[in-house]
């Protein structure tokens, strides 16, 4: 669910380890039919090799500005849910979270580093 225009992409071939992970943890959750409803616990990404909570929120906070996902719904404590995301590289499904679009944003493609005045 990782087509090569998003890996070949600035946004992508600049990212750190964690939020590429993180990222790649989040396509795998796609299954073709919940875009907009993609969820992944600080809990799951720890199993998967993110190191702590605050490396995971930092990476979805990356992920998001990097314009690669979008947040569709917040996490909760009460009840117990985890924000929910669409990846921006395919069309928005009608979930329970989000609302069915005709065409995916690819906002990732017009994210450029920040320049370093000298």
């Amino acid at each position: 669910m990782l087509p090569v225009k998003v890996l070949e992409s600035v946004a992508v071939k600049t990212l750190s380890h964690a939020p590429f992970r993180v990222l790649v943890l989040l396509a795998a959750q796609f299954g073709g039919h919940n875009n907009g409803a993609v969820g992944l616990t600080a809990k799951q990404a720890a199993e998967s090799g993110i190191g702590s909570d605050k490396t995971f929120y930092q990476s979805l906070h990356e992920l998001e500005t990097r314009q690669l996902i979008h947040n569709t719904y917040p996490a909760s404590r009460v009840p117990p849910r985890p924000a929910m995301w669409a990846i921006t590289w395919f069309p928005l499904d009608d979930t329970k979270y989000s609302d069915k679009t005709k065409k995916p944003t690819n906002a990732y493609l017009g994210w450029q580093p920040e320049s370093r005045a000298a």
